[in-house]
C-alpha cells in the first residue's frame, strides 16, 4: 500500500475515534440531553429545559460503563458483562434523573437512562435488531437495582428505566427520520382493574432513527446540528455560553463526524480505495491493535467475508 494511503486511512480511523470520544463528551453535558429526554420521556414533556437539568443528576452522569458493572445478582461486583460472542457490553452513558411526576418534597424517585449513539443500524457481526440489544440494555438496568435476590428482596424498589439510541447510519429509507417507543402496557384481557400505572410502567425504549436528511421536526434538526457541530444551530435549543465545556468539545467535534460518514460512502464506491481500507484493518487486526470483531464492523463484512479476504491477502 502506497504510505500516503496509509497514513490517510490510519488518519480516518484515528479521526473516527477521536470523533466518538468527542461525541459523549457532549452528550455527557445535561444541557444537551435535557433537549432529548423532553422530546422522548413523557415525564419531562411540560417540563422547561432548565427544570430537565436540574431534575439530572450529574453526579450519576458515566460514560462506558460496563453492563456488568451494575450486576444482575450481587452488588458491587465490579465485573464486566461478556456475551456468548465474547464481546465486552457497555453502555455509552448512563445516568439518573429524578422523576418529576413521581417525587415530591418527601420522596425521591429516580428514572435511570441508558444512552447510546448507534452509527450502524444493521449490525453484520452478530446480525440482530437494535431494539432486542436496547430492551436487553433496559432489562439489565432494571435488575441491577435490586442486588442479590432473596426472600426478603423489596421489588417495591424498582425505578423506571430508559434506553434511548440515536441511530445513524444504514437506516432504511422507509424507518429514516422515525421515532418509535417501546414500552410496557397493561391490558385488561377479562375485567377491569385499576392498578397505579407507575407498578408496571418501569421500562421504556426509544430508538430514534436519523434520515440521511433532517427532517422539519426538532428532534431531527437538534440533532443534525449536534452531529454537525452547528453552535448557532444547536442555540436554537440549548443555551451553551461562549467559552463553556460544550462549546470547546463541540468545537472539537467540527466537522469530523460527517465528513467521516460521507468519505466512507465515497471510498466504498472505490475498490481501489475499498481494498486500501480493508488492508490497514488487516494490518490493525494482525498487530492487535483492533479487534477481530471491530474491524468487520468498520469493514461493512460478514466476519465470514472479512476473514476470507484476510486469509486471500496474506495475512
Amino acid at each position: 500500500m502506497r504510505q500516503e494511503t496509509e497514513e490517510s486511512m490510519a488518519q480516518a480511523l484515528l479521526n473516527g475515534q477521536k470523533y466518538d470520544e468527542s461525541c459523549k463528551e457532549v452528550f455527557k453535558n445535561r444541557e444537551v440531553i435535557a433537549p432529548i429526554l423532553k422530546y422522548v420521556a413523557v415525564e419531562f414533556k411540560d417540563c422547561t429545559q432548565e427544570e430537565i437539568i436540574q431534575c439530572i443528576d450529574a453526579d450519576s452522569i458515566k460514560e462506558e460503563i460496563p453492563v456488568g458493572e451494575l450486576p444482575p445478582q450481587v452488588k458491587d461486583q465490579g465485573t464486566e458483562m461478556v456475551a456468548v460472542f465474547e464481546k465486552s457490553i457497555r453502555y455509552d452513558i448512563h445516568f439518573k434523573a429524578k422523576n418529576p411526576i413521581l417525587s415530591d418534597e418527601n420522596i425521591l424517585v429516580m428514572i435511570h437512562v441508558d444512552f447510546e449513539v448507534q452509527n450502524n443500524y444493521k449490525p453484520a457481526d452478530p446480525e440482530y435488531p437494535i431494539v432486542k440489544r436496547a430492551i436487553y440494555y433496559a432489562a439489565r438496568e432494571i435488575s441491577s437495582q435490586l442486588g442479590k435476590l432473596t426472600e426478603k428482596t423489596n421489588y417495591a424498589d424498582i425505578e423506571k428505566c430508559y434506553s434511548i439510541w440515536v441511530c445513524n447510519e444504514n437506516v432504511p429509507k422507509e424507518l429514516q427520520n422515525t421515532v418509535t417507543r417501546y414500552s410496557m402496557v397493561k391490558e385488561d384481557l377479562i375485567g377491569n382493574t385499576n392498578e397505579p400505572k407507575q407498578e408496571y410502567d418501569l421500562m421504556e425504549v426509544v430508538i430514534i432513527r436519523r434520515g440521511k436528511e433532517a427532517s422539519e421536526d426538532d428532534i431531527f434538526q437538534y440533532l443534525e446540528s449536534i452531529f454537525q457541530s452547528n453552535l448557532e444551530k444547536m442555540r436554537e435549543y440549548v443555551d451553551i455560553p461562549s467559552g463553556s465545556e460544550i462549546e470547546k468539545e463541540v468545537v472539537r467535534m467540527t466537522g469530523m463526524g460527517q465528513t467521516i460518514y460521507e468519505r466512507g460512502k465515497t471510498e466504498g464506491k472505490s475498490e481501489g480505495k475499498l481494498e486500501g481500507k480493508l488492508e490497514l484493518l488487516f494490518e490493525l487486526v494482525k498487530d492487535g491493535t483492533l479487534k477481530l470483531a471491530e474491524a468487520v464492523e468498520r469493514s461493512s463484512m460478514s466476519e465470514e467475508e472479512f476473514e476470507q479476504r484476510m486469509k486471500k491477502a496474506g495475512y
